[in-house]
């Protein structure tokens, strides 16, 4: 059996910044270098959006407004937030809450340095 990453922190608890019925909203890890970067991860271990039930797509909504108001109150708010969920390299359903600052690269390309460069493989 795999050990799950996301499965194993949430029975840690480290870094946790909010949660709901469902939902997890997780900082990212320090070597991330990005202030602002966190993960918004079904608290059961599922694989795909298609799994969840209307509840837990509901409840996505609290979990993902927690996250962008816990984004406004950084010490420098960031221009921009963007979002990416693929779940190919840790099969546990999660999504990036990626901040962009005004120094930083747009686009897709900011994504790939704050992914790292495997993800860009992954689509």
């Amino acid at each position: 059996m795999i050990t799950c990453p996301i499965c194993e922190a949430h029975k840690i608890g480290k870094d946790i910044i909010a949660q709901t019925e469902h939902w997890i909203l997780r900082k990212a890890p320090e070597d991330k270098n990005l202030n602002g970067y966190c993960y918004l991860e079904s608290k059961k271990h599922v694989e795909n959006w298609q799994l969840l039930s209307l509840e837990e797509c509901q409840d996505f909504g609290n979990i993902l407004h927690k996250g962008l108001e816990a984004s406004l109150v950084l010490p420098s708010s960031p221009d921009k937030v963007y979002f990416a969920a693929i779940a190919e390299a840790v099969p546990h359903l999660h999504m990036h809450l990626v901040p962009r600052y005004q120094n930083h690269s747009k686009g897709i390309g900011h994504l790939e340095q704050a992914l790292g460069p495997g993800f860009l493989k992954a689509l």
